[in-house]
């Protein structure tokens, strides 16, 4: 017969038999469920959704090993933590396939060499301690292994596109390579190239060449854009592109590719401060498309970039950074484009305004991608770059807003519909010439298509935007070639909003209320208590317990 000591002995070893298992089976349950609070204002610590599909969608084992040397002091004091957490984040999604593993080089020397042997660079950093300052190698790189892949995240020292980083670098691991899309830069014509061209060009091109296969592309000569080219980018031509350019680019949109132009109608000529006109020779082959570049100029004296302009003080010479009007800053951007998700602010340096055609054919839409602001103008005509004539409004200028870049879809007509097919210029080096797997045969000749595919156009009034827009850029790209998995994630920044520049009337408004408001409320209150000071008294009321009843 159970005593009640022994009820109470065998009650207490059940409970914690069960505690155990429930806390157990919760620690399981938690290692493949991840729940967490984020209250930012864009979620922009939990992990987009198109992360978790990615990662889900990885169908071998993924092992991220993280070469970080332990003890930095700021600004990375906490980024091991930070990248390990986010790569855990990952591996929650990863249906258990995925392990996450930390290694600090600086105290395993072998470890040292198999970083090295992956491709991961070393950087510099100054230890600092107590009264001394030390140079030192430290690591802080990434590398993932998928089976016989590998890819390497070279040097984590930015973690506002973190998650971005991760997610393309699983993208890249699981994609075939002949399933890479091939990305033609078009050159011949004064175009930017980025086998020379140091700078934001290049940078641009190493980005992109992370993920498409980036190839030159002349135009004007023998042979057609090769079928496995899936977009071209038309940057900035400095001379006008002949009737067999043009007829490339045409077919090349007819089959279906993709084509994004930038294109410049000015060029600054800062010796003298003048513009120079350009002519790219694009304007009937986009006019045929339903846009127009305008041969303007956007000023805007409120919201703009800055140029480095030479001064002189104190009797000696030197360069200033100078908020400059010729550098328009679009912050109207589109609200459903996915290209500009995330972005605060673009830039379009020397820019001119785009027009789209009322009577654009049956099918094709036109969006605004940017607009300058209600702050800015345009000149036709501008005689001087020098910021400081160009600093008031001037009496040619019209008022803003302006489009700055327009994209398309939908099915063309060809320009040459109505027009012999121009011969190849004997001058200009076949399509071919800049790929390095050319063996010498003559280019395809591809037959001449009068009505187009479905496709998408880009059309920007700035070449010098290329450089200074790259992580629109990439979003383009992707655009362009209808891989639209990352734009999102790219748009996720953990980087606080810019803030909005105020008027001048705004800053005297603000400045007087802060001045003012301490003075006036005291003065107030003060008035009010004297008011209530001088109220007269009101006679007493008799308590009722002190009324009599007539006898």
């Amino acid at each position: 017969m159970m005593t009640p000591r022994r009820n109470l002995i065998l009650n207490s070893h059940l409970q914690m038999v069960l505690t155990v298992l429930i806390v157990l089976l919760a620690n399981g349950f938690a290692a493949f469920h991840v729940a967490r609070i984020d209250l930012s204002g864009e979620r922009l610590y939990t992990l987009d959704e198109a992360s978790k599909q990615i990662v889900q969608t990885m169908d071998r084992p993924i092992v991220a090993r993280v070469y970080f040397t332990h003890g930095l002091g700021a600004p990375y004091q906490n980024h091991e933590q930070l990248v390990k957490d986010k790569l855990g984040e990952f591996a929650s999604y990863a249906r258990g396939r995925m392990t996450v593993e930390a290694v600090d080089p600086a105290v395993d020397p072998d470890s040292a060499g198999k970083a090295a042997a992956f491709g991961l660079q070393q950087l510099d950093y100054t230890f600092h301690d107590q009264d001394r300052a030390e140079l030192r190698k430290i690591w802080m790189g990434v590398v993932l292994l998928y089976g016989d892949r590998q890819e390497v995240l070279p040097a984590v020292t930015n973690l506002d596109t973190l998650e971005y980083d991760i997610a393309a670098a699983f993208v890249r691991l699981r994609t075939k390579r002949e399933d890479v899309k091939t990305l033609g830069w078009a050159i011949g014509d004064g175009e930017p190239d980025y086998t020379r061209d140091a700078g934001p060009v290049r940078t641009l091109a190493s980005e992109l060449s992370r993920k498409f296969v980036l190839r030159q592309i002349p135009l004007g000569g023998a042979g057609s854009i090769p079928e496995d080219v899936s977009a071209m980018l038309v940057i900035g031509p400095q001379t006008a592109l002949g009737e067999r350019a043009l007829y490339q680019l045409d077919q090349f949109v007819m089959r279906g590719g993709a084509l994004a132009a930038f294109v410049t109608n000015t060029r600054p000529d800062l010796r003298t401060m003048r513009p120079q006109r350009v002519s790219s020779g694009l304007d009937p082959l986009l006019g045929s498309f339903g846009v127009r570049v305008n041969r303007d100029l956007v000023l805007d004296r409120v919201q703009n970039g800055q140029m480095r302009f030479p001064v002189r003080a104190g009797g000696g010479s030197g360069y200033r950074d100078v908020n400059y009007p010729l550098i328009p800053k679009a912050i109207d951007l589109s609200k459903t484009n996915v290209m500009v998700g995330g972005t605060e602010a673009l830039l379009f340096p020397f820019a001119s305004t785009v027009a789209v055609s009322e009577a654009l054919p049956m099918g094709v839409k036109a969006e605004v991608l940017a607009q300058s602001s209600e702050s800015s103008g345009v000149v036709e005509r501008l005689e001087t770059l020098d910021p400081t004539k160009i600093a008031n409004v001037l009496s040619s200028e019209k008022r803003g807003p302006f489009p700055l870049i327009v994209a398309m879809t939908g099915s063309f007509r060809s320009f040459f519909e109505s027009r012999p097919v121009p011969p190849p210029d004997p001058d200009a080096p076949s399509v071919n010439a800049a790929n390095p797997d050319d063996d010498g045969s003559p280019p395809a000749e591809s037959p001449q298509q009068l009505e187009g595919a479905s496709t998408r156009l880009v059309i920007a009034g700035s070449a010098d935007f290329v450089a200074n827009n790259q992580n629109f850029m990439l979003n383009l790209c992707d655009w362009l070639v209808a891989d639209e998995s990352l734009l999102g994630i790219r748009g996720k920044a953990s980087s606080l909003p810019a803030l909005r520049p105020t008027e001048p009337r705004e800053r005297t408004a603000w400045k007087a209320l802060q001045i003012l408001w301490a003075p006036v409320g005291l003065l107030l209150y003060g008035a009010a208590r004297q008011r209530r000071r001088r109220r007269p008294a009101s006679s007493p009321r008799t308590p009722p317990s002190a009324r009599k009843e007539p006898t």
